[in-house]
C-alpha cells in the first residue's frame, strides 16, 4: 500500500493537495471547451466528452445532484498516469454533469474522485478528511489509493479523528475498459459512480424502565480494517477487506437523548399525568466504506459498552446486521457487498430489557425499509 500516511506528515500532504488542485483547476478552465454551452460541439471534435452519472443506489435513480466536486485521473493503455482534470464544482458544468477532457488519440483508463464539496473546502475544513497524493507522470494505475486522515494508536489500532464532524461524503469510479479516443473526432463515456461513505445512526432504548436511558451511561464505537481504498477495491465488484492493514476506530461525531414527550436532551422530562418521560439515547456515526466477508472476524463490529464498568451491552457483526435488509425488495437480489456499496443511509434502533439487548430495528430511512432481528436470531 503506496502513502501510508502518518499524522505528522498530514499537514504538508494537504498543502500538497490544495497546490496540486489550484493547478489543475486553472489548466481545466484555461481549456476552450470547458465551462461553454455547445449545441453542436463545434470546436471539440476530438478528445472525449466524459459524463458522470450516480444511480449506484437503492433507489436506483441518478442523484448527481449530492456530487459536488470531481477529479478524474487519466492513464493510458498500459495503465500508466497521464494526466488529470479537476472539476470543483460539477452542478455548474455544461452540460451537466459533464466534462471535456482534451486528448490525443489513443486509448485511456479513466479513475474518477468525487466529493459533496469542494477539495479545497474539505481539505482546508475541520475533521478527518480523505487524503490522496498527485501521481507522478508514467505511476501505475495500481498504485492509486486514498487514506482516511487517522492517529496511529499501539497494537494495529488508528482513531479517526472527526472533530465532532461528518465525513464530507466520498465517491469513486474506474472504466471497465479501455476509451479510445480518435483523432478526428470526439468520442464519450460515461462513469458511474461509487459511494464509499456511510452514515450509520444507532438509537437505544429500555424496555421496562425508558425513563432511565440515557446515552451518558454507554459508549459507541465501531471498529473496520478500512481505513485505505486502493485501486483494486475500486475495480472489484466484489472487494476484499484489508487483512493485513491497521483497524479503525470510529466513534459517534454527536450524541444526544431524546425524550418520548418531544421535550428535548437535558433532562428527565416529566408526562401529563406526572410519569417520568422515556428517553432514547442517539449516537451517529460516519465511515469509510464497508467491505463484506465471509469471515466474521474482518466484518465491521459494532460495539456498544457501560460507561461504569465496560460491560459489552451489544457486540455485533455490523456488515450482516445491515444486510438483514438486502432482500427486503423482492424484485433485488443484492449480494451483501452490493447493498452496502449501494446504501448509505442506515438506522439501527436497540432495545434493551433489563440492561440486555433484546432485539434491534434495521431500517433505512430514506426508502423506509424496516425488519425486526431478535438478538438470537443472530
Amino acid at each position: 500500500m503506496t502513502n501510508i500516511l502518518l499524522k505528522a506528515k498530514q499537514t504538508i500532504h494537504a498543502r500538497t493537495i490544495l497546490a496540486y488542485l489550484a493547478a489543475a483547476t486553472l489548466t481545466a478552465t484555461q481549456t476552450a471547451c470547458t465551462g461553454m454551452i455547445y449545441e453542436d460541439r463545434d470546436g471539440c471534435e476530438h478528445g472525449v466528452w466524459l459524463s458522470l452519472k450516480y444511480d449506484y443506489n437503492l433507489q436506483r435513480a441518478d442523484m448527481m445532484e449530492h456530487v459536488g466536486s470531481v477529479g478524474v485521473f487519466v492513464y493510458n493503455e498500459q495503465g500508466r498516469f497521464v494526466t488529470s482534470f479537476i472539476e470543483p464544482d460539477l452542478r455548474r458544468a455544461q452540460p451537466l454533469n459533464t466534462i471535456y477532457l482534451d486528448l490525443p488519440e489513443g486509448s485511456y483508463h479513466f479513475l474518477a474522485v468525487a466529493q459533496q464539496r469542494a477539495f479545497s473546502d474539505v481539505q482546508a475544513g475541520p475533521g478527518a478528511n480523505f487524503l490522496w497524493q498527485e501521481p507522478a507522470l508514467g505511476d501505475l494505475m495500481e498504485d492509486f489509493s486514498i487514506a482516511l486522515d487517522h492517529t496511529d494508536l499501539d497494537d494495529g489500532w488508528s482513531m479517526v479523528e472527526h472533530g465532532n464532524e461528518p465525513l464530507d461524503t466520498l465517491w469513486h469510479a474506474v472504466s471497465t475498459q479501455p476509451v479510445y479516443v480518435p483523432a478526428d473526432r470526439y468520442a464519450t463515456h460515461t462513469l458511474s459512480l461509487v459511494r464509499d461513505t456511510k452514515s450509520i445512526s444507532v438509537a437505544m432504548r429500555e424496555i421496562d424502565e425508558p425513563e432511565t436511558m440515557t446515552v451518558e451511561d454507554y459508549t459507541f464505537t465501531i471498529t473496520h480494517r478500512n481505513l485505505y481504498l486502493d485501486y483494486s477495491q475500486m475495480s472489484a465488484e466484489e472487494p476484499e477487506t484489508q487483512v493485513q492493514g491497521r483497524t479503525a476506530i470510529y466513534t459517534p461525531y454527536a450524541t444526544w437523548d431524546t425524550s418520548d414527550d418531544g421535550a428535548g436532551t437535558a433532562t428527565a422530562a416529566q408526562t401529563r399525568d406526572g410519569a417520568t418521560a422515556g428517553r432514547t439515547a442517539h449516537a451517529d456515526f460516519m465511515t469509510a466504506r464497508l467491505y463484506a466477508s465471509d469471515n466474521p472476524e474482518e466484518n465491521a463490529r459494532l460495539t456498544i459498552r457501560r460507561r461504569d464498568n465496560g460491560e459489552a451491552v451489544v457486540e455485533a457483526d455490523l456488515c450482516n446486521l445491515l444486510g438483514q435488509l438486502r432482500n427486503y425488495d423482492e424484485t433485488r437480489r443484492y449480494s451483501l457487498q452490493e447493498f452496502l456499496d449501494r446504501g448509505y443511509d442506515f438506522r439501527l434502533t436497540f432495545f434493551l430489557k433489563g440492561g440486555e439487548w433484546q432485539y434491534v430495528d434495521v431500517s433505512i430511512g430514506v426508502l423506509g425499509w424496516s425488519k425486526r432481528v431478535q438478538n438470537v436470531a443472530l
